[in-house]
């Protein structure tokens, strides 16, 4: 399930929960962090989408900035749901992936939140998500780089794809040990560190870099 975070600007509790209400019928997972500051953003790592709510330009603008300036953040598409006359004076073409006007229709907002989320993970009609000469079946489980089948087990599978259908965001290791193996694995941080070398080394040929390693945070797909 997607994890969506909805961030009100103060007052805009009304439309917030008729945001997070519709999302809720959409089946995605929704968090409504009681305060929209780096500290509260910090303790949620992995997020999906931001819903950014208000109408009033400037701080509308602050909550997108409080995300862009967070390495951690900064990669996650951002969908500003706001009223017309904002939009008018609003940056939207640096803070926001797309807008979203109030009033608006269930339906409208559904598909703006796939069309977001297929534009981040870049899987086609197939099921076949590609980055350069690698290619991800989600349908088959198959990983080939210019052509060649790849031999991954199926954590290393699991570890790769997730990180490639999220390639702009910056994952810490114990994000990623929470979304791959999950809550109840009690393993550390080595346990990625040590499939992410044995990734590269099979999918990194011919000096072609796909995985990132950001110093003291974690690692991104940059592919």
């Amino acid at each position: 399930m997607r994890k969506i975070m909805v961030l009100a600007a103060s007052g805009e509790g009304e439309i917030a929960e008729k945001v997070t209400l519709e999302l809720k019928n959409f089946d995605y997972e929704v968090l409504c962090p009681g305060k929209a500051d780096s500290d509260e953003l910090k303790s949620i790592e992995q997020m999906d989408l931001f819903v950014l709510v208000g109408r009033d330009t400037g701080k509308l603008e602050d909550l997108a900035r409080t995300i862009i300036r967070d390495e951690l953040l900064s990669g996650t598409p951002r969908l500003v749901v706001t009223d017309e006359k904002t939009l008018a004076d609003l940056d939207y073409c640096r803070l926001a992936d797309d807008i979203l006007l109030f009033p608006f229709r269930p339906v409208e907002l559904a598909a703006r939140v796939r069309i977001l989320s297929w534009r981040t993970e870049k899987v086609d009609p197939s099921n076949i998500v590609k980055a350069g000469p690698l290619s991800i079946n989600l349908s088959t489980y198959e990983v080939t780089v210019n052509g060649k089948l790849i031999d991954l087990t199926f954590k290393e599978y699991e570890l790769l794809s997730y990180l490639v259908t999220r390639r702009r965001r910056v994952h810490t290791r114990s994000g990623l040990l929470n979304r791959v193996w999950g809550d109840d694995y009690y393993g550390g941080a080595r346990t990625v560190d040590v499939h992410i070398r044995r990734i590269r080394s099979k999918i990194e040929t011919g000096g072609q870099v796909f995985i990132q390693t950001v110093r003291g945070v974690g690692y991104r797909f940059i592919g």
